[in-house]
């Protein structure tokens, strides 16, 4: 019984820290640019890259684009919950290469769409369709 409280109390303080380390980091922390009706969200870290619209309302997706610079290989977009809470909308992203040049789009489905970057892509840009 000793034993299976401690183990009980371990999990349940592994939780805790997990779900610190995911905490959603709401838009208004993001570094942005702010225009009349637009606002340009940039996912400059990893943690804001993984994170994307991931958990926001409808309300905080209106008029908002987010940019993800410096795309690294293999990476992969997905609207699936992975800890932030789901993406509730479908989304419509962009590729560009480094001259800005549009490479592909796709419209993700919500809660479980995926898009995969084509081959030398530099920038992705996502955004309500």
């Amino acid at each position: 019984m000793k034993k299976f409280f401690y183990v009980f109390i371990f999990g349940f303080i592994s939780g805790l820290i997990s779900f610190s380390e995911i905490q959603r980091i709401e838009f208004n922390k993001w570094p942005q640019m702010k225009f009349r009706n637009v606002r340009i969200l940039i996912a400059n870290s990893e943690k804001l890259s993984n994170q994307g619209f991931a958990g926001a309302t409808l309300e905080e997706m209106k008029n908002t684009i987010i940019i993800f610079p410096n795309i690294p290989k293999g990476v992969i977009f997905t609207n699936v919950d992975q800890g932030y809470g789901c993406v509730k909308e479908d989304i419509k992203i962009y590729y560009l290469d480094k001259n800005f040049e549009i490479l592909k789009y796709d419209i993700m489905k919500k809660e479980k769409g995926i898009s995969i970057p084509p081959e030398n892509s530099f920038i992705a840009v996502e955004g309500l369709p």
